[in-house]
């Protein structure tokens, strides 16, 4: 006598699932927000020289990107579908170039409901240097006995900041993750009886991709 009533509740899930798969479309999620402001440097955006913040918010299905000045120090995004995102903040000069970032943060958006977020928090971006080399009869490695090439860079105090070995018939090496300012480059290899050394000078701001060019010269 039990069993009636199990076939009956059975029957009624099956039928409500029926129903709901063929009914009306099941109205989507509401939009979210975010509320975020930012902090350039403990100097600010001034003496930072940062004109611009671009916020970029994405994940694999999308991505906004918006930007604003940088002295407006805060701003909100409208209009983000639900989900889980990485947020990160880049700063541009007047000229443009990417001098500042932030490091990148996971933020959920809910649907229906604002986000508000703890400053974030955006640091120099480090410059890299690409070191050319030739030799004073020319870019031929081979003719000159040399397989390898080492750089170091030291910087206005003679401190090593890096040092790295490179093929010598690449004819250029590129080291990264300096801080600006003033540096020099010194280039060295062997031969089987001779060695080359070269140095240059190069300054490097913020961000930037710096070239210089060293001639391998034996004594």
């Amino acid at each position: 006598m039990n069993m009636t009533p199990i076939r009956t509740g059975i029957a009624v899930v099956a039928l409500s699932g029926a129903l709901l798969s063929c009914g009306e479309p099941v109205e989507p999620f509401g939009e979210g927000a975010l509320e975020l402001g930012w902090q350039v440097s403990p100097m600010g955006c001034e003496a930072s020289e940062v004109d611009l913040v671009e916020i970029e918010l994405s994940n694999a299905r999308r991505s906004y990107v918006e930007s604003y000045p940088c002295a407006r120090g805060e701003a909100a995004l409208e209009g983000l579908a639900p989900g889980s995102y990485e947020l990160m903040l880049r700063g541009f000069d007047a000229g443009g170039a990417n001098t500042f970032e932030s490091a990148i943060r996971a933020v959920t958006v809910r649907p229906e409901r604002i986000e508000r977020l703890t400053p974030v928090a955006l640091s120099a971006r480090p410059a890299e240097l690409e070191v050319v080399w030739r030799f004073e009869n020319g870019r031929v490695c081979g003719a000159n006995g040399v397989g390898r090439v080492e750089v170091a860079v030291y910087d206005e105090a003679f401190y090593e900041m890096a040092r790295q070995d490179f093929d010598c018939n690449l004819g250029t090496g590129t080291i990264g993750e300096l801080f600006a300012g003033e540096y020099i480059v010194q280039a060295n290899a062997s031969a089987a009886e001779v060695n080359f050394s070269g140095d240059a000078q190069v300054s490097l701001k913020r961000g930037q991709s710096g070239q210089v060019e060293t001639v391998l010269q034996s004594p």
